[in-house]
This record gives structure tokens, C-alpha cells and sequence, in this order.
């Protein structure tokens, strides 16, 4: 085994990875002093396929790794390799999911180490840097679309399962560097393309396409000089590239990124051996789900985004047909919605700055609550947003929040413009009680905690379940540590969230019969959500304070519990099982009633499902039950 590398070694190997040769000496030697070297011998793991992420990035500095994914049947799939200079865990490292796939060592491997909250410091530090990484978000929706297609889809032939190598065009249409104007448009002419691959050595260095013959040549006042230039000189360079084994969604998901019609295919010396234009990949039934993904980031205006909330719809209701897990569900749904409140938050900053209001005075950051923050999102639900922006001089504070509630404002309403309706308890950006600076929202949470009043407890419930969505991601983590150490202190708030929720009993009788509701407009009808799934989301919530855990996702929070032995094996099993069950017939009722024109609305007629479904939901709430008393119990002892 190798010795440890030295400090000013690990600040020279550091140096050779692609962006870390953008920062500056002084950060480089902070970075390399927080590194630390494992050592992987030939056919060790560096990591295993659904363990838990390390929040470390793998920085690859000698040997090799190769990358795989296995199916339920426990075919493995090789989906990459991994040398020196590259990285390798950068999925999970900004997902915080579970890995994806394994890294097993093909020859004897080191890897340098570098530490999630350094790295973070280093993104707020560098914008350049940061840039860089955006392109790891591609990354993050292929774990996403990786869950969404079964195995079988991935090892099959249809859609977006296919490999790179079954759908590219192997016959390329190239030219050579010292190549001039007259040669490549006589080469595009003769084989009616619209680009050709500048290669050298069959490696390929750039694309020229059509568009570079018009602004390069065309366009330049001295046409005749122009006319003289080499491929070398009129072609694009950094090219996007994949592999012949790597899936086809990959090669969309890149297009999408980068906003090109095609990528390139080499093999692993780097050698051309194919291209994959969007058309190769846009032929099955699936890819609507993923076509949304542009339409989302090449709107402009909100009227553009409004015109893509049918297409959403239609996606939900193919994941139905397709039958998708619930969790596979309101994860895409849960994405897309992202997408479109990021794109609507940078169309109102334009729009601040088009108005004459300027860019915001200080950073700040974007917070989803509710069934967004919890990343639990299937239909169009009601508003539950705020702003947290960076502490100002008391003497500022006034200016500077007026600020964000007029930017506030304008998203709220695109967002009440796209079907997103205005919260009824107005628990939004626009109104200064959820538009916040970090040190007042501090305030604010300690004013919650010192106070139990009804209504801030019904506040607390509301916000515990926040979640980071655009701006500055530090003032998010910062709160967020802040509130998990604040609560996970407090047993009294803690023993009182879970008397609240007690209060309200599950409509099970002592006969194991659904209990409706006796008249009004919903009589012989049950609400799943108010009823049911809040107390699972409750129950949930206040066992992950305690634990202090971070994420705020149901069904994450429940695995949680259950890897630490908080909860027996089978009752995580079994509840888990039952909020699957009611989310899946919210998930369907609500389609049902989209598809007849009519509004969403969690109530459900027990009379009209099928014996084994009032069966599933009669178990279900049962377990809900049991879930209350388990809580009940464990927060007793500890009061």
C-alpha cells in the first residue's frame, strides 16, 4: 500500500482535475488539506449499488473503476469506467439518495476523498467552479428516470432502455483539421448533413455545422480572407460525448443539458464510433415525459410554461398505466414542478431588473413546503413557498424585504398563472411572514418553539417540512441545521407536536370498518389526506426531528427510522406499505377526477372500490392507527 500523499502533492494532483485548476492557491491548499486517500486493491468495491451515500466525492488519482448497475434479477450491467482525473460518486453527493450503481476496482486504485461541506464552500466561493458541476444535475434526473424505467426496460430493446450502440448512426460524416471552407461545404452538400465531425487520428476534435458556416464566413466583411479558414480554426470544441454502452435517455438527457441536437459516441480510447441525433432518439412512447424537460428549459415567458401543464398531466396519467410506484410518481412530478418554479423565479428576476427594481440586493434562496417540500407532489396543489435572504443593517432591512415581496409577488402569481393556486392561509413568499431575513427567521422559529399557541404550532407544521429549491443553497442548510438542533433539544415541543396529532383520531372503529362521513357535501365520503396521511407524514416527521435527520421526504424519513432500530423491521415494512396504498388512491382519484374536468380533492367513496381495495385501504388505516399509538408510546417514555 501506498504512503499518504503530502500536502503539496495533493495540491499538484489537484491541479489536474478539471475544475479544480480554476481555483486559486490559497483555496487549492484549504481544499487538499481536507482531503483524505483511501486505497482500493483490484476487484475491491469503492462502493456498493443502495448503500447510503458517504457525502464524499471520489477523486480518482491512479487505477481504474468501472461502474455497474444491476437489475432484480442480479444481471449486472457495466455503465462506464472511471480513470485517473475523473470523479466518481457525484450523484448521490448532491442527490443525498442511496448509490445508483457500484464502483469496483478493475486495477489497484486510489482515491482522494473530498468532504460535502467543503466542497459546497467552495461552490458559494466560485462562480466558475459552480458552473461546472451544474452539469451533475443531468446526473441527478438520470437516477431519477433510472427508478422511473423498470429493470426490464433497461436490459430490453423499447425506448429509452436501449443501448447508445442501437439507435446511433455508425457512418459519420467527417472531416479533417487542415480541411478548408470549400472542402466541408462541398462534404456537407454531397452527404445532405447539416454538421460534419472535424477528427484527427479517428479522435474527434469539434463539429462545424451550418450555422458556423453562416456567422463565421458568411457573416465576416471579408469574405474572401474567411473562404481560406481550416476546419481547425471554424470548429466547436467541447464536445458531449457517451459511450456505446450507456442508455439512450443518457444521450437525451445531455441534449437537454446542453440544448444540441446531437452528441457524439466513442469508444473507450476515445476513438468516433458513432452519433445519436435527438430524431434517433425521440421514437418511443416514453419520451414525452422526458420532451417536457426542454419545453421547460427553453421557456421564456410564463405564458410558454402555462401552455405545458396538460402535457404534465398526461405523463402523471401514463405513470398510472405504466404502473409506477408512488414514489417513482411524485418524484418525476415532484421534479418537473421544480423545473418550472426555478424557470419562473429567473423570469421574474429579469422581469425586476426590466422594471427598473435591479438584481437582488442581497443573495437569498427559495423554500418549498408542504407536499412539494416533502417532495411528495402529484397534481396541481395550493401555494406553500418562502424567501430567506441573507441578514442586512436594521436600517436596510425595510428596503431589502420590500424587495423580495415584490419579487415574491410576481412568482406567486406565475406560479397561480401555470395552476398552482394562491394558499389559502396565504403561507406564500409574498407576504411577509414567509419572507424572511435568516437572522428574523431564526427569531421567528425560537418565538414558535418558547410559544405553543395553536396557531403556531399549525405554522411549525407547515414549515417543518421546508425544502431548498433555487438561490443560495448555504442559507437553507444553515436554517435547516439550526431547526433540527432547536427541536431535536425541545422534548416538550416534540411531546406536544405529537399530542396534536392524536387529537385527531384515525376513522377506524374497534370492527376494523371505515368510518365516512356522516352528512354535509361529503357524507359517505372519507378524506384520504386529512384523515389518513397526515398522520403518517406527522408521525414521521416528529420521530426525524428527534433523530435529527435531515430530509424531509415521508418515505426517506421512514427508512431512516427504520435503518437506526427506532421502529421494529415489519412496522416500518407495514407502514410504509399503508401510506403507499393511500397515496396510490389519492394519486388515482385525483386523475380520475382531471380526466372528467372536475378539482382534486382527497375525498374518496369507499362503497365504490373493489373488495380487495377497501380491504388494502381498511389495513391501511389500521396500521395508521397502530403508527399513533407506536408514537405515542415512544414520546411518553421520553417525557
Amino acid at each position: 500500500m501506498l504512503k499518504d500523499t503530502n500536502l503539496q502533492s495533493k495540491v499538484e494532483i489537484l491541479k489536474k482535475f478539471n475544475p479544480f485548476n480554476l481555483l486559486g492557491e490559497k483555496l487549492l491548499y484549504k481544499t487538499a488539506a481536507s482531503l483524505r486517500e483511501e486505497f482500493y486493491p483490484a476487484g475491491t468495491y469503492v462502493g456498493k449499488q443502495g448503500e447510503t451515500s458517504r457525502h464524499v466525492l471520489f477523486l480518482v488519482i491512479e487505477g481504474k473503476a468501472e461502474i455497474t448497475v444491476s437489475d432484480k434479477g442480479g444481471h449486472e450491467y457495466v455503465t462506464g469506467y472511471r480513470g485517473p482525473y475523473e470523479f466518481m460518486g457525484e450523484t448521490v453527493f448532491f442527490s443525498g439518495e442511496e448509490y445508483p450503481a457500484s464502483a469496483r476496482a478493475v486495477t489497484d486504485t486510489r482515491c482522494f476523498l473530498l468532504p460535502q461541506e467543503v466542497f459546497e464552500e467552495i461552490v458559494i466561493e466560485n462562480p466558475d467552479f459552480a458552473a461546472f458541476f451544474t452539469k451533475l444535475l443531468t446526473e441527478r434526473l438520470r437516477i431519477l428516470y433510472q427508478k422511473f424505467f423498470n429493470e426490464d426496460d433497461l436490459s430490453g430493446d423499447e425506448g429509452f432502455g436501449k443501448r447508445i450502440s442501437d439507435i446511433m448512426v455508425r457512418s459519420v460524416v467527417t472531416c479533417l483539421p487542415g480541411d478548408d471552407v470549400r472542402q466541408i461545404a462541398s462534404i456537407m452538400s454531397r452527404k445532405n448533413v447539416s454538421s460534419v465531425i472535424v477528427v484527427e487520428k479517428d479522435k474527434p476534435l469539434g463539429i462545424i455545422t451550418e450555422g458556423d458556416l453562416v456567422t463565421k464566413i458568411l457573416l465576416e466583411p471579408d469574405l474572401q480572407k474567411s473562404a481560406g479558414r481550416t476546419a481547425r480554426e471554424l470548429m466547436s470544441t467541447g464536445l458531449i460525448t457517451v459511450k456505446p454502452q450507456d442508455f439512450s435517455y443518457q444521450s437525451f438527457l445531455l441534449m437537454v443539458k446542453y440544448r444540441i441536437k446531437h452528441v457524439i459516441v466513442v469508444d473507450e480510447e476515445g476513438r468516433l464510433v458513432g452519433i445519436v441525433a435527438m430524431r434517433d432518439v425521440i421514437k418511443s412512447r416514453k419520451t414525452g415525459s422526458l420532451a417536457i424537460v426542454n419545453s421547460i428549459e427553453s421557456s421564456n415567458t410564463i405564458e410558454e410554461l402555462c401552455k405545458l401543464h396538460s402535457e404534465v398531466d398526461q405523463v402523471l396519467q401514463a405513470l398510472l398505466v405504466e404502473r409506477a410506484t408512488v414514489i417513482e410518481i411524485t418524484s418525476l412530478i415532484t421534479e418537473f414542478y421544480d423545473r418550472i418554479t426555478r424557470k419562473v423565479i429567473q423570469i421574474c428576476e429579469r422581469s425586476m431588473i426590466e422594471e427598473g427594481y435591479g438584481p437582488p440586493p442581497v443573495s437569498y434562496c427559495w423554500i418549498n413546503m408542504g407536499s412539494s417540500g416533502r417532495k411528495e407532489q402529484y397534481a396541481r396543489t395550493d401555494q406553500d413557498n418562502g424567501i430567506i435572504y441573507e441578514d442586512v443593517p436594521e436600517d436596510k432591512d425595510e428596503q431589502v424585504k420590500n424587495y423580495f415581496l415584490i419579487l415574491g409577488e410576481k412568482v406567486v402569481t406565475g406560479l397561480e398563472q401555470y395552476g398552482f393556486k394562491r394558499c389559502k392561509g396565504l403561507v406564500m413568499a409574498n407576504n411577509e411572514e414567509w419572507c424572511r431575513s435568516f437572522r428574523i427567521w431564526r427569531h421567528t422559529i425560537k418565538d414558535w418553539i418558547n410559544n405553543l399557541l395553536p396557531q403556531n404550532v399549525r405554522l411549525m407544521t407547515i414549515f417543518l417540512d421546508f425544502r431548498y429549491l433555487y438561490g443560495k443553497k448555504s442559507l437553507y442548510d444553515l436554517l435547516r441545521n439550526f431547526v433540527v438542533r432547536s427541536f431535536r433539544n425541545s422534548t416538550v415541543v416534540l411531546s406536544f407536536l405529537v399530542q396534536d396529532n392524536l387529537s385527531k383520531k384515525v376513522p377506524i372503529n374497534i370492527f376494523r370498518q371505515v368510518q365516512t362521513e356522516r352528512s354535509g357535501e361529503h357524507r359517505n365520503e372519507l378524506n384520504l389526506k386529512t384523515s389518513a396521511c397526515v398522520h403518517v407524514v406527522d408521525c414521521a416527521r416528529v420521530f426525524a426531528l428527534r433523530e435529527g435527520l435531515l430530509v424531509s421526504n415521508t418515505f426517506e424519513r421512514l427508512e431512516e427510522i427504520g435503518k437506526r432500530n427506532i421502529l421494529k423491521e415489519k412496522d416500518i415494512e407495514y407502514i410504509t406499505s399503508a401510506y403507499e396504498t393511500l397515496m396510490m388512491l389519492r394519486i388515482r382519484d385525483a386523475m380520475a377526477k382531471m380526466r372528467k374536468g372536475t378539482e382534486p380533492d382527497n375525498y374518496i367513496n369507499p362503497r365504490e372500490l373493489t373488495n380487495r381495495e377497501y380491504s388494502l385501504l381498511r389495513e391501511a388505516l389500521v396500521m395508521v392507527s397502530r403508527l399513533q399509538g407506536i408514537t405515542d408510546s415512544h414520546f411518553r417514555i421520553m417525557a
